[in-house]
């Protein structure tokens, strides 16, 4: 392990702001994609933090070449295969992405707490380790958030996961979208759980080692995560990222799951703008979250289609934006 000095913070906003993570294999698709580019370019992680809209890495430094070439992989590779489930195109990351350099032990335990503290200050969690989606807790356990797993005892289902997950690994590829169903297929609700920490778990190319290493152990290095509010000054991101409350988009999505028109959440994707809209206009009377925060979760920009409502909805709506 080499002590590391030097490192840069990469940050990266989905397009236009929209929410992109809606499922489990979202986050894993992303997770294992990134995980096989690094090991590609040689790129030696510190710390990943995935959110509903933007992701953030930390990673010793290395040529700047070398980043971008990371940096361009791994976006490319994750718009293929999360574009090819909607069947769309294009970018899913909005271009060029955000990095700092930082330099010393200080300033970079500095950005190593703000990473690791993202999911916590935009309220999903009350400590850094209590969510799965920043890898924290996959430090020192590698079943955090499920039963042990014991292949001998476990169903056939579940072993026959796991292989599909291995030999996908073993070929240095990163779960697909169509594998993840196929190994999800027939799995119970506590086996998916054990699934899922099986795959970090094995994609997992965190170096936890040296990012303790910036303190004297890893519960002092818990400690000054849970007990510290970070700031990143380097960063270009807006107040509303850095401190906004995402427990908007967990009741947007039971919302929409709850009503019974839509079996996968991504569906709301795919439906026509007007239909999406009027989806739009009843969330807000339903849930009173703002037309901004439904409207990232919805990709839809509101004030460009409000012709296609009544005059009634589009004045809620004018009044929603502060027109």
């Amino acid at each position: 392990m080499s002590h590391v000095v030097r490192a840069i913070h990469i940050y990266q906003m989905s397009k236009g702001r929209n929410v992109l993570f809606y499922t489990r294999q979202d986050y894993l698709v992303l997770f294992t994609v990134i995980s096989v580019c690094a090991k590609k370019h040689g790129i030696r992680l510190l710390g990943l933090a995935i959110m509903y809209n933007h992701l953030h890495i930390l990673i010793e430094e290395c040529e700047p070449l070398s980043v971008s070439r990371f940096v361009a992989d791994y976006s490319i590779k994750f718009a293929k295969l999360y574009n090819g489930e909607l069947g769309c195109r294009g970018q899913v990351f909005h271009h060029p992405f955000g990095s700092a350099l930082k330099y010393g032990e200080k300033n970079i335990r500095t950005a190593a707490g703000y990473l690791y503290n993202n999911h916590t200050n935009k309220k999903l969690c009350s400590r850094a380790e209590d969510i799965r989606w920043n890898f924290l807790a996959y430090a020192h356990n590698s079943n955090p958030f499920s039963e042990p797993l014991v292949l001998r005892r476990s169903s056939k289902s579940l072993r026959n996961a796991v292989k599909l997950v291995g030999l996908e690994h073993a070929a240095e590829r990163p779960l697909s979208y169509s594998i993840l169903r196929r190994a999800f297929k027939k799995l119970t609700p506590p086996e998916k759980e054990q699934l899922i920490d099986r795959i970090i778990v094995l994609y997992n190319i965190i170096d936890y080692a040296s990012l303790e290493g910036l303190y004297r152990s890893y519960e002092d290095m818990l400690y000054s995560f849970n007990a510290n509010t970070f700031n990143e000054y380097d960063i270009s991101e807006e107040e509303e990222e850095r401190k906004g409350d995402d427990r908007v988009y967990i009741r947007l999505s039971k919302e929409i799951l709850s009503s019974g028109r839509f079996e996968n959440l991504k569906e709301i994707l795919l439906i026509p703008d007007d239909q999406r809209l009027r989806l739009a206009v009843e969330l807000r009377a339903s849930t009173g979250i703002s037309y901004k925060c439904i409207g990232a979760f919805l990709h839809l920009r509101i004030t460009r289609v409000k012709n296609v409502i009544s005059g009634d909805e589009a004045r809620l709506i004018d009044e929603a934006y502060g027109h």
